[in-house]
Order: structure tokens, then sequence, then C-alpha cells
């Protein structure tokens, strides 16, 4: 058997395809429960009215960052993901970094305006027009999941720290700022993750088919205790959580009434992206890791004994 066709290879693969289909389901999920139950509606509506509760000022804030957003900077930010790529030589992953991100962000759009609507209940608030999934928070979701895909193993674990506060701070600043409800940047982590999961599951047969020692693990390079990870991860949540408690003005908390379920739909969006991101980072480094031990493998049956 050679390494290219060894079984930790396909467990990879399916589980990557596993993490795909996972999370498309979670789209249509997110999209039956929040937009198309009058409860579901209401629950997400109580969380948008509540980011009344946020001062002015980080208003503002968010709302410079979301504006910066435009069709040349997602250009521009996404072509230097795909030259840091390049610059490597790995071209394969460029490919499909590229793909993967210019995949999400079009199905996203498509999805939201032109696939799925949003149904009418007498009493509900809020917008009319639907808004799932959320545009703007699919860019931070993919830009973080391109710059895990392409980031060099030395650079990983920083990139995947940068990666994930990418990814709150859009998910939470679409709803601080009145741009989405919290269902839509749920949506759009799902759509994000089915892409990079199934581009994933490519890079993977991808080297099956033809092995290449670009981008390969470090050899002293080792996973990331599981103690250690959900550390990583809580004190990002804990950051983002502690920021959006602090943006809420010094009368928010008596005069909102929602601020509680604006908190609390936060500190949802905040988990998802970064279990998101450190997932995808898990796929990555499995993947190095693999592609270093068969180039190992490799080596040590074409040496002579």
């Amino acid at each position: 058997m050679s390494p290219d066709d060894s079984p930790p290879l396909q467990r990879q693969v399916r589980v990557a395809l596993a993490v795909a289909a996972v999370a498309a389901v979670s789209v249509a999920v997110w999209y039956v429960v929040f937009v198309r139950t009058r409860w579901g509606q209401e629950l997400d509506d109580l969380a948008f009215e509540g980011r009344r509760a946020v001062s002015a000022a980080t208003t503002q804030r968010t709302d410079r960052m979301l504006h910066a957003v435009t069709e040349s900077s997602l250009f521009l930010l996404g072509g230097a993901i795909v030259l840091l790529a390049l610059a490597q030589r790995r071209v394969r992953v460029a490919v499909v970094a590229g793909a993967c991100m210019s995949c999400a962000v079009v199905t996203t759009e498509i999805l939201k305006l032109r696939l799925l609507d949003r149904p009418s209940f007498g009493g509900v608030q809020g917008i009319s027009h639907n808004s799932y999934p959320s545009g703007h928070a699919t860019i931070g979701m993919v830009l973080s999941l391109g710059l895990v895909m392409v980031a060099p193993s030395a650079w990983r674990r920083p990139a995947t720290l940068i990666a994930a506060m990418v990814a709150t701070a859009f998910g939470t600043a679409v709803l601080a700022s009145g741009w989405h409800r919290p269902s839509d940047s749920l949506g759009a982590a799902g759509v994000a993750l089915a892409w990079f999961a199934a581009g994933h599951a490519v890079l993977l047969g991808l080297d099956a088919r033809r092995p290449s020692t670009r981008g390969a693990a470090d050899m002293d390079d080792a996973p990331m205790s599981r103690a250690l990870l959900m550390g990583v991860a809580a004190a990002v949540v804990g950051f983002v959580v502690y920021a959006a408690v602090r943006s809420i003005g010094a009368d928010g908390l008596h005069t909102v009434r929602y601020h509680a379920p604006y908190l609390l739909a936060c500190a949802a969006i905040d988990v998802v992206a970064v279990a998101v991101v450190f997932l995808f980072a898990v796929l990555t480094a499995e993947r190095a890791r693999w592609r270093r031990d068969a180039q190992v493998v490799v080596v040590q049956v074409s040496t002579p004994s």
C-alpha cells in the first residue's frame, strides 16, 4: 500500500466531506428555525433590537469597518491570500483557496437575493426583507479560512488566532451596526465552512494523485493539546464578549430592554466563528502532518539498506 492510499488519508477525506455536509445542513437548519418560523423570527429580532444598547461610538467604528469592505477590498485581500500561497509555490492551494472564497461569496448572494425569502408573521417587528445569510460576515469568514488554508506550517497557530479574531469581529459587527440579524452571521459561517471543507477534500484527493512536499509540516510540528486549544478558544470568545459588554453605553443596560438577548447572540456568534476557524485549522494541520509523514516513509523506502 502506498502512502497516498493509506487509511489516514482516506479518513481525512471522509472527515472533510462530513464537515462540508454538516455545514451545508446547518445553513438550511438556521434558515428554517430563525426565518421560516414565527418564534424564530421573534427570537432573532429580540437580539437585533438589543443592539440599541451599543454606544454610538462603537456603532460608528463597526460601520466604518463594514463600509471599508467593498468588492475592491475583497479582491485585494483575497488576492493577497492567493499570492501568499503562490509565494510558497503551492499552486494547487492557491487555486482552491481562491475558488472557495469566490464560491462562498457568490453562494451567499444567490441564497440571499434569489433563492430564499422571508415570510411575514403578524406582530413580528423588524426588517421585512430577507437578509439571510450575511454577505459581510461571509467575507470575514472566507478571508479567515483562506488565511488558515495558505499559512505556512510555522505560521499556522498565529494565523489561526488572527483568523478567529477577524471572523468574530465581522460576525458581531454586522449585528452591532444593525446590518443583519444574528442568524445571518450563523448562516454565513456555514456557507464558508461548507466550501472550504469541500476544497480541503479536493486538496486531499490531489495529494493522493500527485504528491507534493510543499506546505508539509515541520518535523517538530505536533498537534496542539485539546486543553490548550479549548483554552485559547475560550480566551478569544471571552475577549470579544468583554469588548461587546464594554461597547454598551453608560445608560444602555438600564434603558434597553433587550440587551441580554443581544449579548447572548454575540456570544453565540463568537463561539460558532471560533469553532469554525479552529476546526478548519485542525483539518489543515492534519493534512500538513500527513504529508510530512508520507514524505518520510517514501525517503525510508527509497533509501537502500
